[in-house]
């Protein structure tokens, strides 16, 4: 659908050539940006330049690249100005890449516009392109649509249990429910990435699908649930129907996780969409918050019920930012996501974090362990004994004490 974007904006510039009009026009490249090319991430980006416009009239094309034009009247060039700015400080800030945007006067740059956005001036093969990629993205979405709608979609949630080693036994906490998006493509005989329209429409019909999954399969699973939603799902107008569609007392053990980088950009419509979640009596997290940003997110007057952070293999100081995020939000809220190998459980309970999720927690919650004793420290980091003398070999030596994960996988 993006060869569709372009067909349009293609038919709006040139119009512009035939009789130019005074607006300011903002081009921005995310393609430098980390997650850029998630449509998901991209719409919150693309909503919160546009914010900077508050009641202004605009237009906005969101093209391959993945890039974004906005053409608002030109008494709005310093807004998309400063918004540009602030956007751009904000994502460099927290590690996510450099966004680079232009602005034009098409009172007098329409034509370096044009030239920028189709040096080739390809219009023949745009327009030929844009007649045949609509209807195709747009099958492939109603087949994405029957298949959601279907009676049972069971077979492509997946589950994943956070839990919590805070006693003795581990216990889950709650379990994430997610459509898996490859069994999703396997099921269709189709790849639902390729299209970026399609990609964004589709990540829109999964919140939906599978909040209407829970209502229709989950009413007799008495376990608590977490979910992720977006922020333009829960203040969309069909919301409230979607989530009136749950009863109360499932509504209540669901907690919705909400990205952090929409909380970063556009924190009045987080703060919106976590009010009306907890309206309809849903718990909210943040999720997808990068460990060295703990110490300064900003909650703007949120009290999420979990904060999840990404475990990465090698972090800098991992075990001082997460010894930090407990002292923060407290043991029961902070929960160490992704943990795909010992190293993370180590490092993590050793900085107080009792809330774990994936394969590494996963396994490690078939043997008990007893938190309350020590923690050794990592054997790279310990001294080395001194070989002990000849008459004091004649003794047998007891095994050294054993280590987390010896406990944790049963072996102590």
């Amino acid at each position: 659908m993006a060869d569709a974007a372009a067909h349009t904006l293609l038919a709006r510039l040139q119009a512009l050539r035939a009789a130019p009009e005074p607006l300011a026009a903002l081009l921005a490249d995310l393609r430098g940006i980390e997650h850029g090319g998630d449509p998901r991430f991209a719409m919150t980006l693309d909503h919160y330049l546009e914010s900077w416009l508050g009641s202004q009239p605009r237009e906005v094309f969101r093209l391959a690249g993945p890039r974004l034009l906005i053409l608002a009247p030109a008494e709005a060039a310093p807004l998309l100005d400063a918004g540009a700015r602030a956007l751009a400080h904000t994502l460099l800030s927290h590690g996510f890449g450099t966004l680079h945007t232009v602005r034009y006067d098409m009172a007098t740059e329409g034509e370096r516009l044009f030239t920028d956005l189709f040096p080739n001036d390809a219009t023949a093969a745009l327009r030929e392109a844009a007649e045949h990629a609509p209807t195709a993205a747009l099958a492939h979405l109603l087949e994405v649509e029957r298949v959601l709608h279907g009676a049972d979609i069971d077979s492509i949630v997946r589950e994943q249990p956070v839990w919590s080693f805070a006693e003795a036994r581990a216990a889950v906490v709650t379990t994430e429910l997610a459509i898996s998006l490859e069994e999703l493509e396997s099921r269709l005989s189709l790849s639902l990435r390729r299209d970026s329209w399609l990609r964004h429409e589709v990540a829109v019909r999964l919140d939906r699908g599978l909040l209407r999954h829970i209502a229709r399969d989950r009413s007799r699973d008495p376990r608590p649930f977490a979910i992720d939603l977006h922020t333009a799902t829960v203040l969309d107008d069909s919301f409230d129907e979607l989530a009136r569609a749950i009863p109360t007392e499932i509504r209540a053990r669901i907690t919705a996780e909400l990205p952090c980088w929409e909380l970063s950009l556009a924190p009045a419509r987080v703060v919106a969409a976590a009010g009306r979640l907890a309206d309809a009596g849903f718990a909210v997290a943040l999720d997808h918050v990068p460990m060295a940003a703990l110490a300064g997110l900003e909650l703007g007057g949120l009290e999420p019920a979990f904060v999840k952070t990404q475990w990465i293999r090698g972090a800098t100081g991992a075990a001082d930012l997460l010894t930090a995020a407990v002292e923060r939000f407290g043991a029961g809220r902070l929960v160490l996501w992704r943990c795909d190998e010992p190293a993370a459980l180590e490092t993590g309970h050793a900085a107080g974090v009792a809330l774990f999720q994936g394969r590494a927690a996963d396994a490690a919650s078939v043997a008990p362990w007893h938190p309350s004793e020590s923690v050794p420290r990592p054997a790279a980091e310990e001294p080395e004994e001194p070989a002990p003398a000849l008459a004091e070999t004649a003794a047998p030596v007891p095994p050294p004490p054993s280590g987390l994960l010896d406990r944790l996988f049963g072996r102590g």
